[in-house]
């Protein structure tokens, strides 16, 4: 069973990556930003951008739950950092756009 704490910054997480694909695609659409994740910049269509956006995610997720059975704090550490790092992305991503 996963402790409290990991599951908080799961789904802090989690709300970062939406955070990110909302504001990405609301740059794109306003045409004041690109994708320059190469491997996401070849998806043009928004529903296959963003299902390639969260399988990423979620791969992220299965990948932070096998840290976790053997090193815990490294996993919520790994979260927090992901939780940062899309939040700035957001952030960033909002100002560009409008």
């Amino acid at each position: 069973m996963m402790p409290f704490l990991l599951k908080l910054t799961l789904l802090t997480s989690l709300a970062a990556h939406g955070a990110d694909l909302a504001s990405t695609e609301h740059c794109l659409g306003s045409g004041r930003c690109r994708e320059l994740n190469p491997w996401l910049a070849r998806f043009d269509q928004p529903a296959v951008f963003g299902a390639a956006k969260m399988g990423v995610a979620g791969l992220g997720f299965y990948g932070s739950e096998k840290l976790a059975e053997r090193h815990p704090r490294w996993a919520l550490v790994l979260n927090l950092a992901v939780t940062g790092a899309y939040t700035g992305v957001a952030i960033h991503n909002s100002r560009v756009g409008r």
